[in-house]
């Protein structure tokens, strides 16, 4: 038993170090960065050969389908960025205020998603989001193919 513990622990251990020894890349969305600061996030990470992307909104727009295109070109700047495209996005949370109204607006989604190769999704429906009037927010995971 003592055996198995000390095992487990040395592969938790040397699996942690792995992941924070690997080189931490940020990028910022351009003219952004205050905001990022003022609240303490970062808008995207890429660690070893996966990028996070935060919790991306549109505070300009008063409707869903303007937020959600405007979500999805911040995104795909992020994604030129680093020299992928939204085919290496492995995951991806949505927030929103009105579930039934972002349905309707699916295929604001599916041409972001060229092609038809779709992440694993979450929708999911919130009283309210951090800026009173945002009615939708996104996240996302990519995978980056080797040597990328």
């Amino acid at each position: 038993m003592k055996q198995t513990l000390l095992t487990l622990l040395l592969i938790f251990g040397l699996a942690t170090t792995s992941a924070f020894s690997q080189e931490r890349k940020e990028y910022h969305i351009p003219g952004h960065e205050e905001v990022e600061n003022m609240i303490g996030y970062t808008h995207a990470i890429k660690v070893g050969n996966t990028l996070y992307i935060s919790g991306t909104v549109d505070g300009q727009s008063a409707d869903m389908a303007a937020q959600m295109k405007k979500i999805y070109e911040y995104v795909n700047e992020t994604l030129i960025h680093y020299g992928i495209t939204p085919a290496a996005i492995v995951k991806e949370n949505i927030y929103t205020t009105d579930i039934d109204e972002f349905k309707k607006h699916i295929p604001v989604r599916k041409a972001f998603y060229r092609g038809g190769i779709f992440p694993t999704s979450t929708w999911v429906q919130v009283e309210r989001l951090f800026i009173p009037q945002l009615k939708v927010e996104m996240e996302f995971v990519a995978v980056f193919k080797e040597g990328q």
